[in-house]
């Protein structure tokens, strides 16, 4: 009888921890579509006389990071990475555009966002999904020369700096420094070698305390808050107003709807600091709940990570999930005063579209990498399945 080679074929196997990170960012979802519903409604109310000016608005982005979702769950997380290059390079040019003046739209201070007919986007909320499928590739595939630091640093870091130095002349130094601190994390799990990691962070951290001491307000966000009695420009008035809300709602909170700080006591109560609006409504009970809930996304994130079949999606899956977990500790620490105030959202919960969005395209990678898995033959197939 002739033989019959081994055909190589993919089979989709979905673990549990698909089932877990479907439910833990579901339930952050709804958190985020009620707390902005509550916290938005006065600014709504005083911006555009409509209270559900916002509600509406975070809906609309909700449903669409949804199908976002689904989509993304379901491209094969390879696909994307091979077209990283690509993604990139559109990155860096939408974050070009912004600083355009006419197509980029400044608000506060700062330029972030493109007006588009329909809604502004943020285009440095969906660079840092990039940059993290980007390096995840190149160290993929530059893996068997790890040590030999130039095969990594060119031509990747022409690229990485060149949107970072784009993101702070927004500027926006939070995001700057969290892209940089998942870079590391990429490295460190890539294997880079430590003393490689250690000279590029050492350049770093000189290249960022110099920029974080150039503008004044920076400056005296910094002081303000090394001195907890500083009356410098009101520095301290966000952390103080917050850390009354979270004071007010005790263990079991004031209630739903019943926030009083969002009534333009706390700035930027529906983005910034919508947790501690958490914590005036529903209490400690509340703000445990989503502390616990983000834990549990980290877990599962690093869980999907071990699990994975190969190098590049470990790699991709660690750094969706450590862009999620950093951006809700520097959220939560600003809230309740540990860090300055550094104007990071709430993964999930803040209100933003394009915040949204991007987040929910990570976890449909995320959510990707937890299903698929490769049976390279017939037999292998067998031994998997019994």
């Amino acid at each position: 009888m002739e033989n019959i080679p081994d055909r190589k074929i993919n089979l989709v196997k979905v673990n549990i921890e698909y089932y877990f990170l479907f439910i833990i960012t579901a339930l952050l979802l709804v958190i985020g579509i009620v707390m902005v519903s509550s916290a938005s409604m006065p600014f709504g109310e005083s911006y555009y006389n409509d209270s559900f000016y916002f509600i509406r608005k975070e809906i609309i982005w909700s449903v669409i990071s949804i199908i976002v979702l689904f989509v993304f769950s379901r491209i094969d997380y390879h696909k994307i990475a091979k077209i990283s290059n690509f993604v990139i390079l559109i990155s860096i040019g939408l974050l070009a555009l912004v600083l355009i003046p006419g197509i980029g739209t400044e608000i506060g201070g700062s330029r972030r966002w493109i007006n588009l007919p329909f809604a502004g986007v943020q285009p440095s909320e969906f660079v840092k999904i990039a940059i993290i499928i980007y390096l995840s590739d190149i160290l993929n595939k530059k893996y068997r020369d790890i040590y030999k630091i130039k095969t990594i640093l060119f031509p990747a870091f022409i690229f990485i700096l060149t949107a970072t130095f784009l993101i702070f002349m927004e500027p926006d130094f939070s995001v700057g420094v969290t892209i940089w601190i998942i870079i590391f994390i990429l490295m460190f799990t890539g294997g880079v070698r430590f003393k490689h990691i250690l000279g590029i962070g050492i350049t770093w951290i000189a290249f960022s305390a110099g920029y974080l001491f150039l503008e004044t307000y920076r400056r005296e966000r910094i002081f303000a808050f090394l001195d907890k009695t500083s009356k410098i420009t009101g520095s301290n008035f966000q952390i103080s107003q917050s850390l009354i809300a979270l004071g007010s709602g005790s263990v079991f909170g004031v209630g739903f709807g019943n926030s009083l700080q969002k009534y333009s006591y706390l700035p930027e109560a529906n983005t910034d600091f919508i947790f501690s609006i958490i914590g005036e409504e529903f209490g400690l009970i509340g703000t445990l709940f989503v502390v616990t809930l983000f834990i549990l996304f980290a877990f599962t994130g690093i869980r999907i990570a071990l699990k994975s079949k190969d190098y590049l999606g470990r790699l991709i899956a660690i750094g969706i999930t450590s862009l999620v977990t950093i951006q809700a500790i520097i959220n939560i620490a600003v809230a309740i005063g540990a860090i300055p105030v550094t104007g990071m959202t709430l993964p999930f919960i803040s209100m933003g579209g394009s915040s949204l969005v991007s987040t929910m395209i990570g976890v449909g990678i995320l959510l990707n990498i937890s299903k698929y898995k490769i049976y390279t033959t017939e037999e292998e197939k067998w031994e998997n399945e019994f």
